[in-house]
């Protein structure tokens, strides 16, 4: 096995996921452009921290660790031991002498980078966003010298859409790291976990997804941004191919593209489990029918990651 791939939409009721760039009395939404129109979006960074912050929420504090960057925004770098450095890399700086487990006989000194294991893709509103959302108000009080109360009006940019998402799981990374033989020039992953631990911090992954949180502006703007329909791939090649599975065409899932593209991810994934959740989109009962037709077994949405973390704690991983 090699990868596991997920893709998924989700609903949203009126919210600000992740905000632009806007001015001092107004906060906008991200958008990017298609065919002239603007879209929502939420970047692949804020979508990382969601995960990670998930991921940190179910931890036990008595055996597991996931460090806090300090305040340069370096982490600690030690992915034997830390679940968040290991699964989403890290660019750190590392004392001269210092043990890890890349370097035992002690690190050379400088900066130390790890690509992430974990690949994010931004999450993109397919509804176009003037049609779906409004501008919203609040007031911020604050206090003036002297003790006098002041209040400033914010307009802020809220709407419901429909996100899709999608993160790329690369397998042979989590829990090592390459080393380069300098006499053969040759590249082989030395592993510093057991199989069993490696598939525990991916589990985990899988289950974080059922549990995001820690948006933004979710005091005043509550919303589940979890996934209503997912698809999950496990893979023996790696491969992004299934980010195209799910896209709209007049407002309801492509089917054609969603059988092309399964059809070739099929060839390389023993297992495809899908999720619906009742009532999202349009046409459900066919995407539905076209999956199972497909070979894709359908539950609800937390089944099929339910079954997606069993069926993971069943494979080898070699």
């Amino acid at each position: 096995m090699k990868c596991v791939s997920l893709v998924w939409l989700s609903q949203t009721d009126l919210t600000n996921l992740n905000a632009g760039e806007g001015e001092a009395n107004f906060i906008d939404v991200k958008k990017y452009k298609r065919n002239g129109r603007e879209y929502p979006y939420v970047s692949g960074q804020a979508m990382r921290y969601y995960l990670k912050e998930a991921i940190r929420r179910g931890l036990d504090d008595e055996y597991e660790y996931m460090c806090v960057p300090n305040d340069k925004g370096e982490t600690c770098g030690d992915i034997k031991k830390c679940i968040g450095c290991d699964l989403f890399g890290f660019m750190t700086t590392i004392k001269k002498g210092t043990i890890l487990p890349t370097h035992p006989e002690g690190h050379p000194g400088g900066a130390f980078t790890r690509v992430s294991p974990v690949k994010v893709a931004p999450a993109m509103g397919l509804l176009p966003f003037d049609d779906n959302a409004v501008v919203d108000f609040l007031t911020r009080r604050h206090r003036m010298a002297g003790g006098k109360m002041e209040g400033d009006i914010v307009n802020v940019e809220i709407g419901v859409n429909l996100y899709k998402g999608g993160i790329a799981i690369d397998i042979a990374r989590v829990g090592g790291e390459e080393r380069i033989n300098e006499k053969e020039r040759t590249v082989k992953i030395e592993y510093f976990l057991e199989e069993e631990e490696r598939k525990k911090r991916i589990s985990k992954v899988l289950e974080a997804l059922r549990f995001l949180s820690n948006y933004s502006k979710q005091a005043r703007l509550l919303t589940d941004f979890t996934p209503d329909i997912i698809l999950i791939a496990f893979q023996d090649v790696y491969s992004h191919r299934l980010q195209k599975a799910l896209t709209l065409s007049g407002g309801v899932i492509n089917l054609e593209r969603l059988e092309a593209v399964l059809s070739d991810v099929r060839e390389y994934s023993p297992w495809i489990i899908g999720g619906v959740m009742p009532g999202v989109i349009e046409g459900e009962e066919e995407v539905i029918a076209k999956l199972e037709e497909l070979g894709v077994g359908v539950k609800r949405t937390n089944e099929a990651l339910t079954e997606a973390v069993e069926y993971l704690g069943r494979q080898n991983l070699e």
